[in-house]
């Protein structure tokens, strides 16, 4: 065989090969694209902080429209920190609002997000950082939150918000933190019970009464011991018990009452009793006595 025939073979056997791992490595590279394909989404960080009344455990909610995002502040009652849509940078007919929270957490510090999130499929994650510090809050804080607003548009120019994806996040770090909402629905996560947060508040007002009531009681005390006269004394120091606790004066007051008149009745009863003895010893010293005459 002529030598120019066999190199021509011999190249010939080599480019097959080499075809093949060409074929290959496209392949590969073609289905590794839509895996790594996910498509930036602006976002902005709003808020951030420390609230109790978002729940122990992690949640996620989203807010689509005005209406929603207000009947949730409206709902934490005293607890609200959240700031009117007018008094945030976005409007809801550019962007969404996402809400993470993280639940009871080690505390030492907040939570923020980055410039934008990430969609992978139907999944919108978030992009959450731990900052040390508690974001402004007292220094025993420690649940975690973190308001941001999401574009309708992806990076792309389209439009990511239909009702089959979803919005998640997780804490850094964080095993069994991760949350997800929903966009198929109004909010997510259940709306926090405000009673919890504003039974707290009002429970500060009845120790003020119940300090204040021990205090009728030692005034009132002594109302059964003193004389008719010294009744009277303890009287104005009621009254502006009555006005702080109403429940406690009628309780005192009342029986202190139904005492004083039995005291006074059994002296009075007495010292008619002690009248009477007096004068029936008077009248029998005043009897003059019989002389005796002795018999002889």
């Amino acid at each position: 065989m002529p030598p120019a025939k066999r190199q021509s073979l011999e190249s010939a056997a080599m480019r097959k090969p080499v075809a093949a791992l060409v074929l290959i490595v496209l392949g590969l590279s073609l289905l590794a694209v839509p895996a790594a394909a996910a498509t930036p989404v602006p976002a902005s960080m709003q808020l951030r902080g420390h609230l109790p009344e978002l729940g122990e455990r992690p949640s996620m909610r989203v807010f689509q429209t005005q209406a929603a995002y207000e009947t949730f502040r409206t709902s934490l009652g005293e607890a609200n920190v959240f700031p009117t849509t007018s008094n945030m940078f976005m409007s809801f007919d550019k962007d969404i609002l996402a809400l993470y929270a993280r639940g009871n957490d080690t505390g030492g510090r907040c939570l923020r997000t980055g410039p934008s999130a990430s969609l992978d499929g139907n999944t919108t994650t978030l992009d959450l950082q731990f900052e040390p510090g508690t974001c402004g809050a007292p220094s025993s804080a420690h649940y975690p939150f973190v308001l941001a607003a999401l574009s309708r548009t992806a990076a792309d120019g389209t439009s990511w918000v239909t009702p089959a994806r979803s919005v998640c996040a997780s804490a850094p770090g964080v095993a069994d933190s991760r949350a997800c909402a929903s966009l198929g629905t109004s909010t997510s996560s259940p709306s926090p019970a405000p009673t919890t947060a504003a039974s707290p508040s009002p429970t500060v007002a009845p120790t003020a009464t119940t300090a204040a009531s021990p205090t009728a009681t030692r005034t009132a005390s002594p109302t059964t011991a003193p004389t008719a006269t010294a009744t009277a004394a303890p009287s104005p120091t009621r009254s502006p018990v009555a006005v702080a606790s109403p429940t406690g004066t009628a309780s005192v007051s009342a029986p202190p009452t139904a005492g004083g008149n039995d005291s006074d009745f059994l002296l009075t009863a007495g010292l008619i009793g002690l009248g009477v003895l007096i004068g029936i010893v008077i009248m029998a010293a005043r009897r003059p006595r019989r002389s005796i005459r002795r018999i002889p």
